[in-house]
């Protein structure tokens, strides 16, 4: 078992088979070899229908072993569910097992699971602690190093967040290999981001990581981690790079066409500059990703971002341009007006989609 140095005040470990064997042992330990002869301790598993369907029988037994007491919540994963309506279940039945500040909380799944668990956790009265246990690569990479949890309303991404705080996080790469095929790309979307901005040799080893040639998980994602502490550091709005148009697009579809990582891989790779569009494109074809956006229209896309901003919910943020000055490039925040935002955002979605004809636009409702 390995520590990744995922630059936060909790413990993150990592090797294959730690979660099914020591997160019992280490909530143990946590109690500072107090007698606990007639106490009970209790875990609330929370993971989605396919997670626990392969894994959670085998990953239970270590805390039976141990006479710690295990509940599994299921909830549904995908951002579609990710919601306060999910996060209410998710008490409820906390409250009904009887949790308490003795007893743990495990978000056992991808990032949705992990933030519905998260929310839950931060807002349930008995105070238990919380461990994660991501299973794909994108709470892998986000979830070690994130301390808040972000749920959806309807057709809005992120419109509720809190503050979370992690008692430590156990990466087993073995449940990679069970990530559903559609949900694949949001962690290779999330780590081009931090390539992007940071570390493009994230690139050759994100390829390797996909063709599973890849020899070291615990350097890969210290790497990753790396990256995203030197952005962190320099200004966290960098790490909203391709947010605005993902969002719309992920948003218009209602979270159902395109999972996170596909819009954000397509809003990446129409913010780029067009020098680096050919390169990056060879990439996106080696990672499965794609590189157009399809089942809508250009003015479908662009009158969703219209109504974001005429609504507000665009207006007071910032955009991440690439920007270049006597030869060299770099990206730079800005902070455009209404008009200035929606001529970048425009500019953007022309790269990636087809500008649609008249009769395409009033069939649109245009």
């Amino acid at each position: 078992m390995d520590r990744l140095d995922c630059n936060r005040s909790y413990d993150c470990f990592t090797g294959s088979g730690i979660a099914e064997e020591f997160v019992a042992g280490f909530i143990l330990e946590q109690y500072d070899n107090k007698d606990l002869t007639g106490q009970e301790i209790k875990v609330a598993i929370i993971s989605d229908r396919q997670v626990s369907g392969y894994y959670y029988n085998a990953f239970e037994k270590q805390f039976v072993i141990r006479d710690i007491k295990p509940c599994l919540i299921t909830v549904d994963e995908g951002e579609q569910n990710k919601n306060l309506s999910q996060v209410n279940y998710v008490i409820k039945e906390l409250a009904d097992f009887g949790l308490n500040s003795n007893d743990w909380i495990i978000a056992f799944g991808g990032g949705a699971v992990i933030d519905i668990a998260a929310f839950a956790s931060a807002l349930y009265t008995g105070k238990s602690r919380f461990i994660a246990v991501p299973t794909t690569l994108s709470s892998m990479a986000e979830t070690s190093c994130s301390d808040k949890a972000y749920l959806n309303s309807g057709s809005r991404k992120n419109t509720a967040s809190i503050d979370i705080s992690q008692t430590a996080v156990f990466i087993d790469p073995k449940y990679l290999s069970t990530v559903p095929k559609k949900y694949v790309p949001n962690g290779y979307a999330q780590i081009i981001r931090y390539a992007l901005l940071a570390d493009f040799g994230l690139l050759t080893d994100l390829i390797e990581l996909s063709g599973s040639s890849l020899s070291d998980i615990r350097v890969f994602l210290n790497r990753v981690y790396a990256a995203r502490a030197a952005i962190d550091r320099k200004n966290p709005v960098l790490l909203t790079l391709g947010s605005e148009l993902s969002e719309a697009v992920e948003g218009y579809f209602r979270f159902m066409n395109y999972s996170e990582g596909e819009a954000l891989a397509l809003s990446l790779f129409a913010t780029v500059p067009d020098k680096a569009r050919t390169a990056l494109s060879a990439i996106y074809i080696k990672l499965g990703l794609p590189t157009e956006l399809k089942g809508v229209s250009f003015n479908a896309i662009m009158n969703s971002l219209k109504d974001s901003y005429r609504k507000g919910s665009g207006t007071d943020r910032s955009l991440v341009c690439y920007e270049e000055k006597d030869g060299k490039g770099s990206w730079a925040i800005k902070n455009p007006s209404t008009d200035e935002a929606l001529t970048i955002l425009e500019d953007r979605l022309k790269k990636i989609t087809a500008v649609s004809s008249p009769i395409a636009s009033n069939e649109e409702g245009v």
